[in-house]
């Protein structure tokens, strides 16, 4: 009984597969006849799904034989088309980003545009935005240019433009460097961990309805990326006969992400990885 039951299982099974690569031809002639450099994910994901059920039937040597044929100059055609395809979405990223005042650089898969690194899956079809150099992932998109620009014209601008006083930003910055310095039993002059002066600074900033009610809709949103724009924006190096120091990560403080964070020094995204902050008595 239980040998009948396996052949009937089987036989079920690779009825389903015959029908699936059967939809999968059908599929990629009509997508390859019609459009392959805009259906070209389409086709990809097909490619690899018809291989995949392929593998797992039990088709005699001849039709999969015959079948792989088929698909035979498709394949050969591929790295063409993921080059139209690359190029194409490259030309159209570009004209989208120029009409937002935007200069796209850098060359797949990582593109640069001004703080901000575009990490481009061809495979998956999306893009990865990020701040700085694969530092902190902001969103991620599909692989269409103008949904792109509309997603980091407001990540962009949601960094650029929250409110920000220099003043009151280096004051912020001290006490919660001494904070910090006191939890870890170190002492004004010495170095501080950034991330730990960060976790201080996002809770100082906090209003005073979060203070005496410290739930979760009163809190204001406030992240590394966040402080770290504001690191390179400041002005003010000097607060109460102090001079802030940012200190380079060494190669130990750069092996995990939690130990350091990207500052900019400009905004054609170029920085530094900075682990510590000290205030030398001046």
């Amino acid at each position: 009984m239980n040998g009948e039951e396996d052949y009937l299982k089987t036989l079920s099974k690779d009825g389903a597969n015959i029908k699936n690569i059967l939809t999968y031809i059908k599929s990629i002639d009509k997508l390859t006849e019609n459009d392959p450099i805009n259906n070209f994910h389409k086709i990809k994901k097909d490619m690899i799904g018809i291989e995949k059920t392929l593998n797992q039937s039990r088709l005699d040597g001849f039709i999969k034989e015959g079948i792989e044929q088929h698909l035979q100059p498709i394949k050969e055609k591929i790295p063409e088309w993921e080059d139209s395809v690359h190029k194409s979405f490259g030309l159209k990223l570009e004209e989208s980003l120029r009409q937002s005042g935007f200069e796209l650089e850098g060359h797949y898969p990582n593109l640069k545009v001004l703080l901000y690194t575009l990490e481009v899956n061809l495979e998956n079809n999306t893009v990865a935005i990020w701040f700085g150099p694969l530092q902190e992932k902001l969103k991620t998109c599909k692989l269409v240019p103008e949904d792109i620009v509309e997603k980091l014209k407001d990540i962009h601008n949601k960094n650029t433009q929250q409110r920000y006083d220099d003043k009151t930003f280096s004051s912020y910055l001290y006490e919660a460097y001494k904070i910090a310095s006191y939890r870890n039993k170190l002492k004004i002059g010495d170095q501080v961990k950034i991330r730990d002066i960060l976790s201080e600074f996002a809770f100082l900033i906090q209003d005073i309805t979060f203070k005496t009610n410290p739930v979760k809709n009163r809190y204001k949103d406030y992240g590394s990326v966040f402080f770290a724009y504001d690191l390179y924006r400041l002005k003010e190096r000097n607060i109460e006969n102090h001079e802030i120091n940012m200190i380079t990560a060494t190669r130990a403080f750069t092996a995990r992400r939690a130990d350091f964070l990207w500052i900019p020094s400009n905004e054609k995204g170029d920085g530094n990885y900075i682990s510590h902050i000290k205030f030398r008595e001046l």
